[in-house]
């Protein structure tokens, strides 16, 4: 199986690029695409399509999308390793996020009070944040999502903390996650599913078929829920893994 990587994920090699100069995309149904926005990017309008842009920023998050039926291919986005940063926040509903390279970030992609929410075949990695206290996860969220699949990723945090993927209930629930087929490396556990804070219960989460490289503790960090757990193997001997 080939994962995602730089070869096959961002924007297509020698595709030119015009540099924009609208960074708040508010008009439903827009398709923008061969874009290099120098700053962070908005969403507000729906069903916005962006395609094959780059996006290069610093401050809270590159690309904010904050509204339904979004769809995000083939992109590049860069961090630019500034403090606290999320390379993608999602907070709308029914949104894909596919194909796109994602680095120099705290977080890659960071999930709060959406649903619906496909991740795949994207390239996270070079996890960086320049500040005292960053906790580095590849895809993250403390809660209130439901119905979202992550699915042929490969994400690469090369740190000792946090996580490759972070599932936590700090600020709601979350229910219907499946984390399947993906190349999954690094963290101090490759995968939290936490239920241990107040935010709500933890329910049908399943890691299924994927590639894990053990973090600095371990595999995976399973606290007060019980996830579906079938044919994970370790990413370098191939071993199936025991949560």
């Amino acid at each position: 199986m080939t994962y995602p990587d730089e070869t096959n994920t961002g924007v297509p090699a020698n595709l030119p690029l015009t540099r924009a100069t609208n960074f708040v995309l508010n008009v439903a149904g827009a398709i923008v695409g061969g874009l290099d926005f120098q700053g962070a990017v908005t969403i507000t309008a729906p069903n916005v399509t962006l395609r094959n842009c780059r996006i290069s920023a610093k401050g809270w998050a590159a690309l904010d999308i904050r509204s339904d039926g979004v769809t995000l291919e083939n992109c590049d986005i860069d961090g630019q390793a500034a403090p606290g940063i999320r390379g993608i926040s999602i907070s709308g509903n029914n949104v894909s996020v596919r194909h796109s390279n994602i680095h120099n970030t705290e977080d890659g992609i960071y999930l709060t009070g959406s649903s619906n929410i496909t991740i795949e075949n994207n390239y996270i990695h070079d996890l960086q944040s320049q500040w005292e206290g960053p906790h580095f996860d590849g895809i993250a969220t403390d809660g209130g999502i439901t119905d979202v699949v992550i699915q042929g990723n490969t994400i690469v945090n090369p740190h000792g903390q946090t996580s490759a993927i972070m599932l936590s209930n700090y600020f709601g629930p979350i229910a219907r996650v499946r984390v399947e087929g993906n190349r999954l490396l690094g963290g101090g556990y490759t995968v939290y599913s936490d239920s241990q804070f107040g935010g709500g219960a933890i329910s049908n989460v399943s890691f299924l078929n994927n590639r894990m490289g053990k973090g600095y503790y371990g595999y995976a960090s399973m606290n007060n829920n019980s996830p579906e757990w079938s044919g994970n193997i370790d990413d370098t001997l191939g071993t199936i893994l025991n949560q």
